[in-house]
């Protein structure tokens, strides 16, 4: 279902009530219960077990020409080029054959999909010779959905054209704000000539969908400002957006303290421009799915929504249900139905523990709990569907809170224990969602949604 804009001077009262740090729940437990008692073993154990079920791989490219201010990804930035890629090949090589052999046979690929960093750092050649890799080692399906993230600033008409006819079909990459004065103030300056020939470029080769990557709260932003970054993107007409509120950590993130903390808008106007953002992209025919994504009506994600079939995982959401997660490369994470697994952070332990011929596993985390896995059930409903059933008895403290939200009339109640969360409880489902995560109750922790 579509959602309405949330034009209601209460809902910024509500924003401001409610903002606090929350996890974005891509899963649960969240990342922050992984430990290093998961090991390689761990994960060899859950590859050996017989399926036929297809997998959805995750695969992390993390060389960046340039650092972008704001970025919190592990990324590596050099200008080596080959000299630096080439290895990381070899190592992607070695993790793939051990993947492989752990799984005892070639596993299905339903879903792919590149991350970083800056996938397209690589040359076509390189990503040709990775693509080969991918094949030698799983079965590829016939209707693959196989997506890469790209940085816009350094693509040709050529690379494009060269991602679809490796097997690409979806593409995302990242404007954050069209403005030039912020791009200078982040270290991404990307004109906006680029970005029209890119999707031109993107339209042209055919690719079935394309996503952009927002950004709202960068330093120098206003709401004028982001409205002309909202005007372009109309203009530009992704399939889908995905809208991000700009956690400022300068002490977790070292890159951020280039950021000055003085030239970052205030709470007011970070909400006037998510405001803005809603109301122009819900009448422009896309469709609001959570706080932070947007898809047009006619896309696969917006159907998903509209259906009940939305899924999310360490990539957001996505239409691939519950297909298994294999993350491949330096710090990806798998995320299976009992166990999640973090490869290792640093480049050099990671290429040495392939060397040794073991998974690269640095830490995970096993789920078996019955309570945690119905938690997590009932957290993934609310963040997908934005409903569910609980036994209001047995959740007696988190139904308490609930009645709160519902005098807030973020979400609406039924004596049987059934939760609908309203159009304007959606611009604070991870809020709602965090009310049935007790390391939250704990301690607060997470990004804040202003």
């Amino acid at each position: 279902m579509s959602v309405t804009p949330a034009s209601h001077p209460a809902c910024l009262e509500l924003l401001l009530k409610y903002d606090k740090p929350v996890p974005r729940y891509t899963s649960f437990p969240t990342a922050a219960a992984f430990h290093d008692g998961v090991g390689p073993d761990d994960l060899a154990a859950q590859l050996g077990r017989p399926t036929k079920a297809p997998l959805s791989l995750y695969l992390h490219l993390p060389f960046c020409r340039n650092a972008c201010w704001y970025c919190g990804c592990n990324r590596i930035t050099t200008q080596a080029g080959s000299k630096v890629v080439v290895p990381y090949l070899e190592a992607l090589a070695k993790e793939l054959a051990l993947v492989e052999r752990a799984s005892g046979n070639k596993r299905s690929l339903a879903q792919l999909h590149w991350g970083g960093g800056t996938p397209n750092y690589l040359t076509s050649a390189e990503m040709a010779q990775l693509w080969g890799q991918i094949e030698s080692h799983f079965d590829l399906a016939s209707d693959l959905e196989a997506s890469i993230e790209l940085n816009p600033e350094f693509l040709s008409r050529d690379g494009v054209l060269s991602l679809r006819r490796l097997g690409f079909n979806r593409v995302s990459f990242g404007i954050q704000d069209a403005d030039p004065d912020v791009q200078a103030a982040v270290n991404r300056v990307v004109p906006a000539e680029q970005l029209r020939r890119v999707m031109d470029w993107l339209r042209q080769a055919d690719f079935a969908s394309v996503n952009v990557d927002l950004i709202c709260g960068l330093p120098r932003q206003t709401p004028e400002r982001f409205a002309a970054t909202l005007e372009l993107v109309q203009q530009l007409q992704p399939d889908r957006i995905a809208l991000f509120s700009f956690a400022y950590l300068p002490e977790q993130l070292p890159l951020q303290r280039k950021i000055a903390a003085a030239d970052l808008p205030d709470q007011p106007q970070r909400l006037l421009m998510l405001q803005d953002a809603q109301r122009r992209l819900s009448a422009g025919g896309y469709d609001a799915i959570g706080m932070d994504h947007y898809a047009l009506r006619g896309d696969a994600l917006a159907e998903a929504a509209r259906q009940g079939t939305l899924h999310r995982n360490f990539q957001g959401y996505t239409t691939g249900g519950e297909l298994e997660l294999l993350g491949v490369g330096v710090s990806a994470i798998s995320q299976f139905p009992n166990l999640f697994s973090q490869n290792l952070r640093q480049l050099k332990a990671y290429v040495q523990a392939l060397e040794a011929g073991r998974l690269p596993v640095e830490r995970g985390l096993v789920v078996s709990d019955p309570e945690l896995l119905e938690r997590r059930s009932i957290i993934r409903n609310l963040m997908c569907r934005f409903q569910e059933q609980v036994d209001p008895l047995r959740f007696a403290t988190e139904w308490l809170d609930l009645q709160a939200l519902e005098a807030d009339g973020l979400v609406k109640l039924q004596v049987g224990g059934e939760i609908f969360v309203t159009d304007q409880g959606r611009w604070l489902i991870r809020t709602i969602a965090s009310l049935f995560d007790p390391a939250q109750r704990l301690r607060a922790s997470g990004s804040r949604l202003v």
